[in-house]
């Protein structure tokens, strides 16, 4: 029982600090600011050029990119602290898990 107890400190913990993280990207003029829990926030477009009509495909792209960067970031500063913190590579769940279960994918009795 106070394993658990530990465990969910720490799963707390990791989530307080997702959500002060806060992750910038830019791609051609264009800044995504996404939260360590991977929630877009805002995007600014700093290149004034953007915001003709003749760029609105490059805008487009670029807004696009721009998230995709930023998603990708969070993710990987996510991973680290999820390791920092709780003290596993959440990627080894999967397999703590088929090991715990005896194999069967968590599901108790099927082998």
């Amino acid at each position: 029982m106070w394993e658990m107890k530990q465990m969910y400190d720490k799963y707390k913990k990791l989530q307080d600090a997702l959500k002060k993280l806060l992750i910038r990207a830019t791609e051609d003029g264009v800044v995504a600011e996404i939260t360590g829990e991977q929630k877009l926030k805002k995007i600014s477009i700093e290149d004034d050029a953007l915001m003709d009509i003749a760029q609105k495909e490059r805008l487009e792209k670029a807004i696009k990119a721009a998230i995709d960067k930023g998603q990708a970031k969070a993710q990987e500063v996510a991973m680290e602290k999820t390791k920092e913190i709780l003290g596993f590579d959440p990627n080894d769940l999967a397999w703590m898990m088929w090991g715990m279960w005896g194999g069967n994918w968590g599901f108790p009795g099927l082998s």
